[in-house]
């Protein structure tokens, strides 16, 4: 019984959608550069498939695998670079709109 119910959990969590994308509102964004530092960052963060900057937005979109990663890590990757970020969405499914 122990092992079915192992099963039926472990089953549901891969049938789960791995994939999200996030999107981030940036503070301290002034150029170009900026959004080359940011993507790099978020791109070296496990489990980030793709990052878009918008420097007139002011904002990353993110996809990412949920197994690998998380916002809190995505918006570290962004501070660790010396910016700040907020989460403006979150938790929306992969429909190819990255």
């Amino acid at each position: 019984m122990k092992k079915i119910l192992l099963l039926l959990l472990l089953s549901s969590i891969f049938l789960e959608a791995k994939e999200r994308i996030v999107i981030i509102k940036i503070s301290g964004m002034s150029c170009p550069l900026c959004t080359m530092a940011i993507k790099k960052s978020l791109k070296n963060t496990d489990g980030v498939k793709k990052a878009r900057i918008s420097l007139p937005k002011k904002e990353a979109t993110i996809l990412f695998e949920t197994t690998q990663t998380n916002t809190t890590h995505l918006l570290n990757a962004i501070k660790k670079v010396g910016y700040s970020g907020e989460i403006v969405h979150s938790n929306i499914k992969n429909n190819n709109c990255l």
